[in-house]
């Protein structure tokens, strides 16, 4: 089972070596620990975690809103979601994604969904998002670097 977790350091290097298939390329970044050195305080980094090696990365952006007029103030967003490409396959973003609110629940209890976008093209992380209770919202986001995106959110209980 995946778990979640916070970035640390002690995980650098491990993170350095994520990568993704090359067609997967166009929708993901290509250099993780450059991305973590530029984050803001709001950018929250988490590893996906498979018997103690970093297989996954994501970023829980706690000024989601701020950013996308499309998220309400009391959501947070997910941004740059990966799965190393060695790591594809095995039903790793499913388990995270669905670990997921839980997760939130207890770390960031003061935020009622989850947003993200995702690409039109990518059909696979599509699904993916729709079989974990992600909602197209019927909009697209045109501000993505690769084309339109779906808005995608995941209502919490509370």
């Amino acid at each position: 089972m995946p778990i979640i977790e916070k970035y640390s350091a002690q995980r650098a290097q491990q993170v350095s070596g994520l990568s993704v298939k090359p067609e997967q390329a166009i929708f993901a970044i290509d250099n993780v620990s450059g991305l973590i050195a530029k984050l803001a305080a709001h950018e929250h980094p988490h590893l996906v975690i498979v018997e103690d090696q970093v297989v996954g990365f994501f970023i829980l952006d706690l000024a989601y809103s701020a950013s996308y007029d499309f998220c309400p103030p009391d959501s947070l967003g997910i941004r740059s979601l990966l799965i190393d490409q060695h790591s594809q396959g095995k039903g790793i973003a499913k388990k995270v994604l669905l670990q997921l609110p839980n997760y939130i629940e207890k770390v960031y209890p003061f935020f009622r969904a989850l947003y993200l976008t995702v690409n039109c093209r990518n059909k696979a992380a599509y699904q993916c998002y729709a079989q974990c209770g992600f909602q197209d919202t019927g909009d697209l986001y045109r501000g993505g670097p690769a084309g339109p995106q779906h808005i995608m959110n995941y209502k919490m209980l509370v």
